[in-house]
């Protein structure tokens, strides 16, 4: 039996490796600006001074991180897959990593197979997604419960609601929840095109048909950049298994 062979999960590692120290640096950044706006609960200057510098090097590295992570590790990790995704559509070596069971479909070479090696990937992916929404949006509750807790609270420091405030409206939290929502909104649209071109397929030779695959690479690609956020590989190979099981009944509806 092959086995799975995905080279290109090297460069996915750094992602996610990243990703977690910035977690953690935001956690750490978000509790030490709370804790400074109480002087109080520090006995000498001196471990006032030190929360301080901690709390500006949190911020600091934290912002280094993502935008490191924003700018050089998920481009970089995403064009390979896309030039890796051209590849094995058009049987072209764009590319000397290697993939062997990534893409499941039986189509030769051509612009067709693009189309379901793309139909594949937002089919996964909008359920990993919808997965990782799930969690985000916990998340969400939780932290515009406490922010509401806050605001009702008439004895709230001022300092202490502006600070949640710029927590809660943060990169980390809220504006990653928007980008998750609209990356599993995006796959989903994405599927559902190419689902409907591929029910209704005539010729290979279609202009139509050719167009509406190319615009949906073209959109399912725009959606993953202005996201920029990497999948979680946890959810991926939790759903792996029964996500595998139904796109075998779907190649088999669309003859794939």
């Amino acid at each position: 039996m092959n086995e799975r062979i995905d080279e290109l999960e090297k460069y996915y590692s750094p992602i996610a490796i990243c990703d977690g120290w910035a977690k953690w640096l935001f956690l750490v950044s978000a509790i030490l600006s709370i804790v400074i706006l109480y002087p109080s609960l520090f006995p000498y200057p001196l471990l006032e001074n030190g929360v301080k510098i901690a709390f500006i090097l949190s911020v600091i590295f934290h912002s280094a991180l993502v935008h490191f992570n924003g700018f050089h590790l998920i481009p970089r990790a995403e064009n390979l897959r896309r030039r890796q995704l051209l590849s094995n559509a058009f049987w072209v070596p764009l590319t000397s990593e290697k993939t062997q069971l990534y893409y499941n479909n039986e189509i030769s070479p051509s612009v067709l197979k693009l189309g379901g090696n793309v139909m594949e990937n937002s089919f996964f992916a909008k359920h990993v997604c919808g997965e990782m929404a799930k969690d985000e949006r916990i998340k969400i509750l939780i932290y515009t419960v406490l922010w509401f807790i806050a605001i009702l609270n008439r004895s709230t420091d001022l300092g202490l609601l502006l600070t949640l405030t710029q927590v809660l409206f943060s990169s980390e939290v809220i504006i990653h929840w928007l980008k998750t929502e609209l990356l599993r909104s995006r796959n989903e649209a994405t599927y559902d095109k190419l689902y409907a071109l591929f029910l209704n397929k005539g010729s290979s030779e279609d202009q139509s048909l050719t167009a509406g695959i190319l615009d949906s690479f073209a959109f399912y690609e725009s959606s993953k950049a202005s996201a920029s956020i990497k999948q979680s590989t946890k959810i991926f190979n939790r759903l792996n298994p029964s996500l595998t099981e139904q796109w075998g009944k779907i190649k088999v509806q669309l003859q794939l």
